[in-house]
């Protein structure tokens, strides 16, 4: 690969505090097993068929209510590049009313299937009368996207975060089977999965709870997976666990394991401060310094301490709010991967982070597995990891002190990484090692005879090992 005169010169920093790639410390365990800091453990699956990293593409993006935007055919070239591996998608029933909408709507469900996402399309909402007497209409819409458009990997939600709304569990079934009947009838229902959930924290009737275990009880039949959103302010970091762990998790495991589903996390992002100098800003607010939120290496390298909490925790993919800039409804905001089309759509480091995550998951389809750890020098530390269908197989690291002010910096972290193949060549990419946001290519390296190498990285930067064969890098 040729490297331009500036990747060149971040290459040159960034092995500068590469301080150390290669074999691991030759200490062994009790039963003479090499003894690492991690070990990778290849034959114990967290999720099969783990369905990846990916964002929210608003449906409106090409019609009159957010400009449109200029230079539309660069924002399609950089979704098409980053190739998200999940795409959700608003279907507003609006779009019945205006042509300028539904023709966005459409156009934008085309760009997602040209990035090779898997799609999911969500009923944004609607009065639950409303829903009924609609779902002929719904389903005729979704039957075209199959029929006509040639949409594969279709998922179909209803309803975004119905427990912040009056909408009853009886209601929410009954939409869902109603939606199933015209389906089957269209001839489609095989084609199109149903993801049932999209909930919050926010709670006006049932819980969480409530909601989970009826989904699990009374609409395993109909389900296929279920979702929840996430978001936390930039110095609350603790949600991450709090809602991936202490809430959800721990709520499905009172739920009899044959009723599981699959769990995605379909919404998820990073809010700053809401005021800057007196300021009122919109969603999702300012960086200590006015800077817009999500602008920030910060809240980039925060969105990699989630996507890797979440898979080590056997999340089956998550879905970024959102890739670009556009207008919904009424409000504002912009907790966008692409900066404005009047900029020019800026690729942003959340941006260049989910690249890196999307590019070493290819082929999708694979497994996330369990990585373990001694404890003797891993506090802090998050490391994960996948392994597609031809068998390669990509770690991810990061340091959780990097994502908080009070303790990240550029000094670097240790890794000790064992269970990888024997003797092979494995690569090195970093997410903001020169501390620009960007991604960087430290070349091939090689495990020793253990299958076992130690690495290190800035504290506020992300790693991902790979045996991936990536022929071309598009940073």
């Amino acid at each position: 690969m040729i490297l331009a005169p500036m990747q060149l010169r971040s290459l040159a920093s960034t092995l500068a505090v590469l301080l150390a790639v290669g074999a691991a410390p030759a200490a062994a365990t009790a039963d003479g097993a090499p003894a690492t800091e991690f070990v990778v453990h290849r034959d114990q699956v967290l999720v099969g068929d783990f369905g990846g990293f990916g964002g929210q593409l608003n449906q409106h993006v090409y019609a009159k209510i957010s400009g449109p935007p200029p230079a539309l055919s660069v924002m399609e070239d950089k979704v098409v590049a980053l190739r998200p591996q999940l795409v959700r998608i608003f279907f507003n029933t609006s779009e019945w009313t205006n042509a300028d909408r539904m023709d966005s709507f459409v156009r934008t469900v085309t760009l997602a299937e040209r990035a090779n996402a898997e799609i999911n399309i969500t009923w944004q909402g609607s009065t639950f009368d409303f829903a009924m007497r609609n779902m002929p209409r719904f389903a005729d819409e979704l039957a075209a996207l199959v029929q006509r458009h040639g949409i594969e990997r279709l998922w179909v939600t209803m309803f975004n975060e119905p427990n912040t709304t009056s909408r009853t569990l009886a209601e929410y079934e009954q939409v869902y089977r109603s939606l199933h009947r015209l389906l089957v009838e269209r001839g489609v229902r095989d084609r199109i999965r149903f993801m049932g959930g999209d909930l919050t924290r926010s709670e006006q009737g049932p819980s969480q709870a409530e909601w989970l275990k009826f989904m699990a009880s009374q609409m395993g039949d109909l389900l296929d997976a279920w979702s929840v959103h996430v978001y936390w302010d930039f110095w609350d970091t603790g949600k991450i666990d709090q809602r991936l762990m202490s809430e959800v998790r721990t709520i499905v495991s009172t739920i009899p394991p044959e009723q599981h589903r699959p769990i995605y996390v379909t919404e998820f992002g990073v809010r700053g401060l809401q005021t800057f100098e007196g300021e009122v800003g919109f969603d999702p607010g300012f960086w200590p310094d006015g800077s817009g939120m999500s602008a920030t290496e910060m809240s980039a390298f925060q969105h990699a301490w989630f996507n890797l909490r979440a898979a080590q925790l056997g999340y089956s993919g998550t879905v970024k709010w959102d890739l670009y800039p556009a207008k919904y409804d009424a409000g504002t905001q912009d907790f966008s991967a692409l900066g404005p089309g009047a900029e020019g759509w800026p690729e942003r480091p959340v941006y260049n982070l989910l690249q890196l995550l999307g590019l070493t998951t290819e082929p999708r389809g694979g497994h996330t597995i369990e990585v373990t750890t001694d404890q003797s020098g891993a506090r802090g530390k998050l490391v994960t990891a996948y392994v597609s269908p031809a068998n390669d197989i990509t770690v991810f690291g990061l340091h959780k002190a990097g994502g908080v002010i009070a303790t990240t910096s550029h000094d670097p972290v240790t890794y000790e990484l064992g269970g990888l193949p024997a003797n092979a060549s494995v690569r090195v990419l970093v997410w903001n090692g020169d501390g620009t946001g960007t991604n960087i290519d430290a070349g091939f390296f090689t495990t020793d005879a253990t299958g076992a190498i130690e690495i290190s990285i800035p504290k506020d930067a992300v790693f991902a090992l790979t045996t991936t064969p990536i022929m071309t890098l598009p940073w």
